[in-house]
């Protein structure tokens, strides 16, 4: 009988396996994830050299992974029997107080050799243009993950990765090349300074537009640029059913995020463009990118190799004279001067509020921008500089040298 019974559990065994590997060869592959917002692997070719050296094998891993039957569905089920066994974090993801779900980062996540190339390349490049521009017209932002700064919400004995490091670093090799440490934007008091506020979506990895506002605010101070104030804006929420990157990883029920715009209350015009293509747009919103997954590709249509927002002057029409006008009005004293903003995504709900201060703003996502970006700057006047990058993606980030390209 015994005997009988593990021949049963056997056959079910063998059968599972069988089902799963006869669904991964007719599972057609997937080439995007919009759960996870990102592009999958697909089947490597097959490479003697590549065998030898490992990188099939660690290409066609991935491949496994990525494509494996119904993976989302498998993810959602492991998470429910790790929260079972009391886990503070499943998939890299603190299952946090509120229903937020906030990706865990440790030491060996971030420090490495990638890290210090990058920091040595963004030292360097800072300095340089500082050189050129003026200090006063050259900033560095390396904005926190939510780990550094919603604490209150991790669960107990929780010990992220202290995210200062980086930002102390770079301090420290600007001040080797001699360049000003204020060049460093003090974001992250500033982020601590708002932390009972909205500032990180639940679901997602990028600050809210309520976050980007407050980043904003101290770049802009930083600048010697006087920010508008919050009351100048009208803000709308433009979605209620937002789930995002991190919520991807892990699959469980939680609320959806809402997604808010902030809206200048006095009209102002914009003309966008996105790599060089001839359609001009005259929104910083993709209100179509709410329809689909991404939500969070309203702001600027999401990633793009360049993006150019050029302000025309405000509306006309008649003007009350109070207090809000007059400060509005103040985003023409810039009037001649180009920001570039050298970024990851946590610029992109950035970007609509610095707009408002200069006569374009260009935006360089170095992943798919292939030209040098001195030479871009020399070639399209730009008088101010901003590398803008959320800690954990710096971190990690292969293209960040491609800031000391030369022609």
């Amino acid at each position: 009988m015994r005997k009988s019974g593990s021949r049963v559990v056997t056959g079910v065994f063998l059968a599972f396996l069988f089902g799963v590997s006869a669904a991964g060869v007719l599972w057609p592959e997937k080439g995007f994830s919009e759960s996870e917002n990102r592009y999958l692997q697909t089947k490597p070719e097959f490479v003697m050299k590549d065998l030898i050296n490992g990188s099939y094998g660690t290409a066609y891993e991935a491949f496994l992974g990525d494509q494996f039957p119904l993976r989302d569905g498998w993810v959602g089920l492991k998470v429910k029997a790790e929260q079972a066994q009391l886990k503070k974090d499943v998939n890299g993801v603190y299952l946090a107080k509120d229903g937020y779900l906030i990706e865990k980062f440790e030491r060996e996540d971030l420090e490495g050799p990638q890290l210090d190339k990058n920091i040595d390349a963004a030292a360097q490049f800072a300095a340089r243009m500082g050189k050129k521009l003026g200090q006063e017209h050259v900033r560095v932002m390396m904005v926190p993950s939510a780990s550094q700064v919603l604490t209150d919400k991790l669960p107990a004995f929780a010990a992220p990765y202290d995210q200062e490091q980086v930002t102390r670093r770079i301090r420290e090799k600007l001040a080797e090349t001699g360049a000003g440490t204020e060049m460093m934007v003090p974001v992250l008091e500033q982020m601590k300074e708002h932390s009972q506020e909205d500032i990180y979506y639940r679901t997602d990895h990028h600050w809210t537009a309520a976050g980007a506002y407050y980043g904003y605010e101290i770049w802009a101070e930083s600048m010697g640029i006087e920010p508008w104030s919050r009351e100048m804006f009208t803000e709308e929420i433009v979605s209620e059913d937002f789930l995002g990157t991190v919520y991807s990883k892990v699959n469980v029920k939680v609320r959806p995020d809402s997604i808010r715009l902030f809206l200048p209350k006095k009209e102002e015009r914009y003309q966008v463009e996105y790599d060089g293509l001839p359609k001009v747009y005259d929104s910083l919103y993709n209100f179509k990118a709410l329809e689909g997954k991404d939500k969070y590709g309203v702001y600027l249509d999401g990633n793009h190799g360049l993006t150019v927002i050029n302000r025309e002057a405000s509306g006309s029409g008649e003007t009350s004279g109070s207090r809000e006008d007059s400060e509005n009005s103040k985003s023409s004293e810039n009037s001649g001067r180009k920001l570039l903003i050298v970024k990851d995504s946590f610029a992109h709900s950035f970007a609509p509020f610095a707009a408002n201060h200069f006569d374009t703003v260009y935006m360089v996502d170095l992943r798919y921008f292939n030209m040098g970006i001195e030479e871009f700057m020399e070639e399209n006047g730009v008088t101010d500089l901003l590398v803008l990058y959320q800690i954990p993606g710096f971190s990690t980030e292969t293209t960040v040298s491609k800031l000391l390209w030369q022609g």
